[in-house]
């Protein structure tokens, strides 16, 4: 047995509450463990007048197992009914057993012989330990929208000189000035409702000197390129009309370089009642250029004019909290999606978390963060991330002709047992983004690039659009992600598959919130293994599941109809003597028969 390839604590994503009554438990082994048994029971549940008295605990196999890259990952729910809860698993790896408490393994004789076994304790199940998420992110589909490039409507508050608004073919820098705006988004929010959109994620629309707004200069009012506060006001209040939900973005690792405390800094220097808001190391720095290369001053990356705020000092946490709670009262917004979320300090978080709350209680928390985000998410600060290590999972998996749907599964098994259940049903998923290259650019191709979005829309969490994948944008990395919204072809017709597309995929993500934020199941054959590139799952929360089949073989592949009662949602498929055929990079959901 390999020792040291097994793990688990009392507590993380090993051990936590799901709910009141429930306990999730998980464990990582190496491949080479055949069977996972779990004793548990009550710590307290025996006779304490006698010495030797047993105590009352329930043997239990652990039969979730999944695959990970160079491991697997056993799963059990159990529901200790006094709320208390001591166990040790039990380990098999083929005839060889052996006992793990929480000080170590032994063999099933030296545990017997154990004065005072050491196993884990799950002390109490408190209400207030246990992360929970506002339900209704659960069965979210978000849209996001890079404000200056979506729509323009009129905005009589600008009198800025824009360009002609250009179509989606049309290259763009970031400093060019088309005059997207709110009034745009207000006048297209029917087009976003008939989509199925219930969420709209706006990227930074307060006062800022550049087109991406993310150089904050005023927290609290709307740029006037964008509109005014009112504006933004009456876009909450008719997407709320139309059931959708208004997350905005919250820029507070940094601030602009106009901002009025850093304008202070730069006025007074190390006499500046500010001095403490920023990083500062050497007030002797001059205008932006290379200062936070020289260690003069902290900055988002190496931006000299996006100054660090800093996140430790309690004024600034008061700050930006009191921001928050302004954009909640005036605007009535949703969610905040906190920006470049992993250099903020975790007690701005929590306290950030604490104040929100109180002023609404099912406000949702999303933080930037493209890798591991565990600290994070432990129930006190954020109740979800954006999901950037399931798109690099399906991406590459797509891109990769060589690699196996087996390194599918591990990467997508990777993802789904990093955090506690119910945060990774409302994880933000999406394949693009302001931020990166737009999947239909990465794809090369628009069968591939709406393959590998359905996937994701299969994927538990809530799945994000950003604005023109519904009609599969082209573009590069920033700033050619962030074109303009082609209206006048939209309008015209030209994109009516794929609205039709994307339409249908939201409908059926929306009406299946249970099955696919449930259980994720790989199937294979009944050697062990799976068609290369053909990738089978099934959805299941218990009372409905459905089988999804992804070709990424590049040949088609054919299903036999003796395995489904029916095809509920497809690209690719068609009928044929005796089941279906899926095309490359066609996929097929059905409803299950005698499979």
């Amino acid at each position: 047995m390999n020792f040291s390839s097994i793990e688990h604590h009392a507590y993380g994503r090993y051990c936590y509450a799901l709910d009141t009554d429930t306990m999730n438990l998980g464990i990582k082994t190496g491949s080479d463990i055949t069977e996972v048994w779990i004793v548990w029971g009550d710590p307290f549940d025996r006779d304490w007048r006698t010495q030797d008295a047993p105590w009352n605990s329930v043997r239990q196999q652990v039969s979730d197992c999944r695959r990970l890259p160079g491991s697997l990952w056993w799963n059990i729910k159990v529901s200790p009914p006094y709320k208390r809860l001591k166990y040790y698993f039990e380990l098999h790896c083929g005839q060889e057993v052996w006992m793990l408490y929480e000080d170590g393994f032994y063999t099933p004789r030296q545990a017997q012989n154990l004065y005072y076994p050491m196993m884990f304790i799950f002390a109490w199940m408190n209400p207030a330990d246990i992360s929970t998420v506002p339900q209704w992110a659960r069965n979210t589909v978000w849209y996001q929208i890079f404000p200056s490039r979506f729509s323009r409507g009129t905005n009589p508050a600008c009198t800025e000189e824009v360009l002609p608004w250009a179509d989606e073919t049309v290259a763009v820098t970031n400093g060019d000035r088309y005059g997207g705006n709110l009034r745009g988004i207000i006048d297209r929010l029917p087009y976003l409702h008939d989509l199925g959109i219930n969420g709209l994620y706006l990227n930074p629309v307060n006062k800022s000197s550049s087109q991406h707004k993310y150089n904050t200069e005023d927290y609290l009012t709307i740029d006037p390129q964008f509109g005014t506060n009112a504006d933004m006001a009456e876009l909450v209040q008719k997407a709320h009309s139309l059931g959708m939900k208004v997350m905005v973005d919250g820029v507070f690792n940094h601030c602009g370089w106009e901002h009025f405390a850093w304008q202070d800094v730069l006025a007074n220097r190390e006499n500046s009642r500010y001095r403490d808001w920023f990083m500062v190391n050497d007030f002797d720095f001059e205008e932006p250029g290379q200062n936070s290369r020289k260690s003069k001053f902290y900055t988002f990356s190496f931006v000299d004019n996006m100054p660090k705020l800093n996140t430790n000092n309690p004024q600034v946490r008061d700050y930006i909290c009191g921001i928050c709670l302004q954009w909640i009262r005036e605007y009535d917004i949703d969610a905040i999606r906190l920006d470049v979320a992993n250099e903020i300090s975790h007690e701005f978080c929590r306290q950030l978390r604490r104040e929100v709350l109180k002023e609404k209680s099912d406000l949702f928390i999303c933080g930037e963060i493209w890798n591991d985000a565990t600290p994070f998410l432990q129930g006190d600060q954020f109740d979800s991330v954006i999901n950037y290590p399931l798109r690099s999972s399906i991406m590459n998996f797509a891109m990769d002709k060589s690699s196996g749907t087996t390194w599918l599964e591990e990467q997508v098994n990777q993802c789904l047992t990093t955090y506690c259940m119910q945060n990774t049903q409302v994880l933000v998923n999406q394949m693009d983004s302001h931020d990166v290259a737009r999947i239909r650019f990465r794809a090369g191709d628009r069968n591939l690039a709406r393959q590998m979005v359905a996937l994701m829309f299969m994927m538990p969490g809530s799945p994000c659009l950003y604005y023109g994948t519904e009609i599969l944008m082209d573009g590069d990395n920033d700033p050619d992600c962030r074109r303009c919204m082609p209206w006048k072809k939209i309008d015209s017709g030209l994109y009516m598959e794929e609205l039709e597309f994307f339409r249908n995929l939201i409908a059926f993500r929306l009406e299946n919130e249970g099955p696919i934020n449930g259980t994720t199941d790989f199937v294979h054959e009944k050697d062990g293994t799976m068609e290369n590139r053909l990738v089978r799952f099934r959805k299941s929360d218990g009372k409905k599941s459905f089988m999804c089949i992804f070709n990424f073989s590049g040949q088609d592949a054919e299903v036999s109809s003796g395995e489904f009662k029916e095809l509920l949602f497809s690209h690719g498929v068609s009928k044929a003597s005796g089941g279906w055929i899926v095309a490359p990079c066609g996929f097929g959901i059905f409803s299950e028969g005698s499979c």
